[in-house]
């Protein structure tokens, strides 16, 4: 293999490497001792002309200004493919680099959008504020007219229910009340009125005195249960004065005496208890 298809074969790699692809390398074996495939001599790689290898690389891939290779032979195509579309990359690469920056001059800043969003709230604001003052001025006017109405209505059912005579000489106003039509059927004379008041006052007298009576009766049956209690208990006394007499007594003297000397007891027993503290005091 001659130095130009090992150029080629790199130059292949770094176009597939801009274009984002991974492409499939055969992977040599080197040898110690041994010269690549590609050289020219074997056994030339200590003697390898750089200048040389540097003009055949010029010779195929000429440089121009702008670092593309134009000066390609017209029987090597796949050089020519390899340059074009270096080309074809840059290019695309330059037009994508202007496309972001005029979006980026384009797209406003994070503080315009801040000062934006800053009016927008604020211009929100105000109309709620105006809505509400219109809300509210509504309302007291819809208050005022339904209290004028009702204020109507109060006249207009005062008129409908009293009626006036004006006299236009004092300028006097008396009010007369209207009539109210009753069927006969629910009339109530004053006859009959001040009768069934007369039956009803009979009726009050007699449960006054039905109530009396009553409170009478109980207030004498409490003073016969009362005296029938005290003569109970006065027979009760008598009958337990009379066993007394007759029980023997000997047993309460004894528990008289005993609770006496015990007393003693406990008060010698304090005695000497405080004489003993008193001693180891001193």
């Amino acid at each position: 293999m001659s130095l130009a298809a090992g150029v080629s074969d790199a130059a292949i790699a770094v176009r597939d490497k801009l274009r984002g692809r991974i492409g499939q390398t055969g992977v040599r074996r080197y040898w110690p001792g041994k010269a690549p495939e590609w050289a020219d001599e074997p056994g030339g790689g200590d003697d390898l002309d750089l200048p040389a290898c540097r003009a055949a690389l010029h010779q195929i891939l000429p440089r121009h200004d702008d670092g593309i290779g134009v000066g390609v032979s017209g029987d090597d195509r796949r050089l020519r493919r390899i340059v074009e579309t270096r080309a074809e990359d840059r290019d695309e690469s330059r037009a994508d680099h202007r496309r972001v920056v005029r979006q980026a001059e384009a797209a406003p800043t994070a503080e315009e959008r801040y000062g934006e969003d800053e009016e927008a709230l604020e211009d929100r604001r105000r109309r709620i504020r105006e809505r509400l003052l219109l809300l509210e001025r509504e309302k007291e006017e819809l208050l005022a007219q339904e209290e004028e109405e009702e204020m109507v209505a109060a006249d207009v059912s005062e008129d409908e229910s009293e009626y006036g005579i004006d006299s236009g000489d004092e300028g006097m106003f008396i009010a007369l009340v209207k009539p109210n039509f009753i069927q006969k059927t629910q009339r109530v004379t004053v006859a009959e009125r001040k009768r069934m008041e007369e039956v009803a006052q009979q009726l009050k007298e007699v449960l006054m005195k039905g109530m009396k009576e009553r409170k009478i009766e109980t207030r004498q049956i409490m003073v016969e249960e009362i005296r029938k209690e005290l003569r109970i208990n006065k027979i009760i006394k008598s009958e337990e004065s009379d066993i007394e007499i007759e029980v023997n007594t000997d047993d309460e003297e004894n528990k008289a005496e005993e609770y006496e000397a015990w007393t003693n007891r406990e008060i010698a027993r304090t005695k000497r208890d405080k004489e003993e503290r008193e001693a180891m005091l001193r």
